[in-house]
């Protein structure tokens, strides 16, 4: 085990940290940046909410991208640079490790941010929308018990949105990963040699638990940069109420969002045991009628 690790380190070592450098640059900047430094996420993504919704929004150098129309600001907190980082991280770290050469491995390493970049703006451009149409759809009342507030739905709504879009991103991203790396026998495996790979039967012979297992890396790094880069630099520090709130919020959406995609396994499950429970009682009836 140790061996095959130590392989797959030296063969893919230069990608995992030229990722972990870039996230970490990228991090450091956003948390300095301004709205002219974030126009390259800023701009693509007000004009594809415009497309969506038909709502105009005017730049404001000092604000961010303005509708005055319907008081809402796309600022830098708006911009999705984490959630770009995070589907960026999933991508690379998930599946280079598949490139049996070093400059299929290049190009998986620029096409893991570059999708992440176009996926981020197409998605936090339809969070923005739902973050704006959502509190006008739902009653007035519902504000009167004093829990549910603006910001928590919108917490709410992007914690949705943004794993959702993560579970929905990965099995496609595997599907091209195994495309760019070529044919079966052509895949790198863990040792560093290049050979077929052997299909273990059975591994995850259960529908719900291949289902975790998709669900796993898209929901270990979205925790890993959305709770676990701010923990440890101490961003929490005197605000730990709302860092604790946020934790929770994500883990809860989390774990219902994971329990939804089961829930077709679960019933295949289930229906594929009643058949088989029919099956046996008819051989059952027949034994006896001979």
């Amino acid at each position: 085990m140790k061996n095959n690790a130590k392989a797959m380190l030296r063969q893919n070592g230069i990608f995992y940290l030229t990722g972990l450098l870039f996230i970490l640059g990228i991090k450091l900047f956003y948390s300095k940046a301004s709205v002219p430094d974030l126009k390259w996420i800023l701009a693509p993504t007000s004009l594809w909410v415009r497309i969506l919704s038909g709502i105009p929004f005017d730049y404001e150098p000092g604000s961010g991208y303005v509708s005055h129309s319907f008081r809402f600001i796309i600022a830098p907190s708006c911009s999705g640079v984490q959630f770009m980082l995070i589907a960026a991280a999933t991508l690379l770290y998930s599946f280079v490790h598949r490139m049996p050469t070093r400059k299929k491995g290049i190009c998986w390493t620029i096409l893991s941010f570059l999708i992440s970049y176009i996926y981020t703006i197409l998605v936090n451009g339809l969070r923005i929308v739902l973050s704006i149409y959502l509190p006008l759809a739902l009653p007035q009342n519902m504000w009167d018990n004093g829990w549910m507030t603006a910001e928590r739905l919108h917490t709410i709504t992007g914690a949705v949105v943004y794993f959702t879009a993560l579970f929905i991103l990965y099995r496609p991203a595997g599907n091209l990963a195994v495309l760019i790396a070529g044919k079966p026998e052509e895949i790198q495996t863990e040792t560093g040699r290049t050979e077929a790979p052997v299909r273990q039967t059975g591994r995850f012979s259960s529908p719900i638990l291949g289902t975790l297992r998709k669900c796993l890396p898209p929901v270990f790094w979205y925790f890993a940069i959305a709770l676990g880069i701010p923990f440890l630099n101490g961003a929490y520090a005197g605000n730990e109420r709302n860092f604790t709130e946020y934790t929770l919020t994500l883990g809860t959406v989390c774990l219902i969002l994971i329990l939804l995609a089961c829930l077709p396994s679960f019933f295949s499950i289930v229906k594929r045991k009643k058949q088989n429970f029919r099956n046996v009682n008819n051989n059952c009836i027949n034994a006896k009628h001979n």
